[in-house]
């Protein structure tokens, strides 16, 4: 009972944020220089009569305060407004383009974790020694190194010079078709559909981004584990537990790595909730197409619902993240209450 109190109250907590949020994009997005209507006509059509009728049928002929009222009461009918530049509702938009997201998100997320907990606890250990100071000199290079450049990095190499990666064309090649959707995941459900040649064509197209999702977010894991790992190992029960004669292997996993873990799941939690809302420069250099590409073009062509609904879904999504993070913190030490 508790536990779904917690929950309930996280959720209320929740509007206000979304509602904050909302009002601050909602002020930004009119005062960015420009006009989607004109954006949208061109100069070839864009005559004043034209203008007029466009700016009423995009609600632009009120006032900004009239404008949130309006947007308000249709998000109240779960209405998130129309992208003009695609031709689609905004909730088509982010429901048809989360799964490709949620796919890249995912198996980065899922290589940071791999990767970044076991150098955290080796860096930790061997602190100030030769293992430590090779992962440092990788941690330092992937936290200093842009996004957007080890994408192109990559490209380059693995794609024009050795021409063993696919090209950086969206999610599959272009020889194949897609699978009937099931999931939205093209690894799964080219697997279902028993299409292995595509299977493995999309595990590819997913390889260089989820290396340039995860090189940077990974570094900084492995920084934060490092130094709860350096705190934990001079408590007095790991003393007490090496002077008991436990193994090394025992001490590390069992005793420390637990122990120095909730920061850690804190910041896996936060990085993998600001990934879900859209790994922006990850998508536009490789053309993926999920929520952070629909937010750029969203921005290209000054697509104010299409701004707004991304925002609305980036903090829902945010917000569960940080509720499974939190009740996580009772499996990884039952001692925390969640009050």
């Amino acid at each position: 009972m508790d536990l779904w109190r917690y929950i309930l109250r996280r959720i209320l907590f929740t509007i206000p944020t979304v509602f904050g949020a909302l009002v601050i994009m909602f002020i930004v997005t009119r005062i960015l220089p420009g006009d989607p209507v004109m954006m949208l006509l061109g100069p070839a059509h864009a005559s004043p009569e034209n203008i007029e009728s466009m700016r009423k049928l995009m609600g632009l002929d009120h006032s900004v305060p009239a404008q949130f009222v309006i947007y308000l009461k249709q998000l109240l009918h779960g209405d998130l407004g129309y992208s003009y530049h695609t031709g689609n509702p905004v909730s088509y938009e982010l429901l048809t383009r989360f799964p490709a997201t949620f796919e890249l998100t995912t198996f980065a997320f899922i290589l940071m974790v791999c990767v970044s907990l076991p150098l955290g606890v080796v860096s930790g250990y061997f602190r100030n020694k030769s293992p430590d100071n090779i992962i440092s000199v990788f941690t330092v290079i992937g936290v200093s190194m842009p996004t957007f450049w080890l994408g192109l990095l990559l490209i380059y190499t693995f794609f024009y010079k050795l021409g063993i990666a696919p090209p950086p064309m969206g999610r599959l090649s272009p020889e194949f078709d897609f699978p009937a959707q099931v999931t939205g995941l093209l690894v799964v459900d080219t697997f279902i559909a028993g299409d292995f040649e595509a299977f493995f064509s999309a595990l590819q197209q997913l390889i260089l981004p989820g290396i340039t999702l995860a090189f940077f977010n990974l570094a900084i894991i492995v920084r934060t584990l490092k130094a709860d790992m350096i705190e934990t190992l001079e408590e007095d029960y790991i003393r007490t537990a090496k002077a008991m004669g436990f193994g090394i292997r025992r001490v590390l996993i069992r005793h420390a790595f637990r122990n120095a873990l909730l920061p850690t799941v804190t910041m896996i939690g936060a990085i993998y909730g600001a990934l879900l809302g859209g790994a922006v420069l990850t998508e536009v250099v490789f053309s993926w197409p999920g929520m952070g590409l629909y937010a750029v073009e969203s921005i290209q062509y000054l697509n104010y619902a299409g701004l707004q609904g991304f925002i609305i879904f980036y903090v829902i999504i945010f917000a569960i993240v940080n509720l499974l993070v939190d009740i996580s913190y009772r499996w990884i030490d039952p001692r925390i209450r969640l009050d």
